[in-house]
């Protein structure tokens, strides 16, 4: 056998065991991922401040990414949106002022499921209460404008732009959440956030002028809660295991989910197949 011919027998020997790890090298997923989940939000934030009587509500929306850590915490990074709008009423009722706020949130904290201490880890527990812990930081651009209180100063109308602030602000954040476990990669939850900025701009407004000269300068007060509902997607499951004691009932749920899939998907093949027909 030709020397040429025994190198090229030996290389394709070479790759052939080689090729196959590699493949299956890339088909694994990186441990980044293990127990990594993905979850869209939408809800609603509402606004409580020093100046304001009535903080309305409006829309918000974000996205988590969160890790588990270990049995009972995970980290979280977290970005949310939304506006903020308030007035500030007279003793008799009427506007004296109200501002506009919108805002983006990125902040990043730790996530605790109690019941995974008291009762012991369970990937599939039906319901799972959590608390949330963040620091972050927050920017926005809130506009203040005159209502009846402009009348005090002259050249002032109602409606005219008051004040004005944009600016970037740290903030710490707290709350709860409850999750509802659907599948091995799907659950749904909803969680209530509170959270206090390092500043008393948020309405726009941290003094105000009296009409007969001096200026008020008020408490940092503002304050604010996002109430939202998340779907999550795990992207890899995590290396935790169940408590032995769960082993039945993890393996008995999972059966089931994937009987179902199995259902859905002959049907839809047996559907398809009377289609061609």
């Amino acid at each position: 056998m030709p020397l040429s011919l025994r190198y090229f027998i030996v290389l394709i020997v070479l790759l052939s065991t080689i090729l196959p790890e590699s493949n299956a090298q890339r088909r694994r997923k990186p441990k980044i991922w293990e127990g990594f989940s993905v979850t869209g939000r939408v809800g609603a934030t509402h606004y409580f401040g020093d100046l304001v009587d009535d903080g309305q509500t409006h829309f918000a929306a974000g996205f988590v990414g969160e890790k588990e850590l270990n049995t009972f915490l995970g980290g979280r990074l977290s970005l949310m949106g939304g506006k903020m709008s308030g007035t500030q009423n007279s003793s008799a009722g009427t506007k004296n002022g109200w501002f506009e706020n919108t805002f983006t949130e990125l902040s990043a904290g730790v996530s605790f499921k109690p019941l995974n201490v008291l009762l012991g880890y369970y990937k599939q527990r039906a319901f799972n209460p959590y608390l949330v812990a963040n620091v972050g930081a927050l920017y926005f651009s809130a506009t203040k404008y005159w209502g009846v209180y402009g009348n005090n100063f002259p050249g002032v109308e109602y409606g005219d732009v008051w004040n004005e602030v944009s600016k970037v602000t740290a903030t710490a954040s707290g709350g709860i959440g409850l999750s509802y476990w659907i599948n091995s990669q799907w659950s749904v939850n909803i969680e209530a956030i509170g959270t206090v900025p390092f500043t008393d701009d948020l309405d726009a407004h941290s003094s105000y002028e009296l009409p007969g000269g001096g200026t008020v300068v008020t408490e940092n007060n503002d304050f604010y809660y996002v109430t939202s509902v998340g779907l999550t997607f795990l992207i890899d499951d995590s290396r935790w295991k169940n408590e032995p004691k769960y082993n039945r009932k993890a393996y008995l749920k999972t059966r089931s989910q994937y009987k179902n899939s199995s259902k859905k998907n002959l049907k839809s093949i047996s559907k398809k197949r009377r289609k061609r027909r």
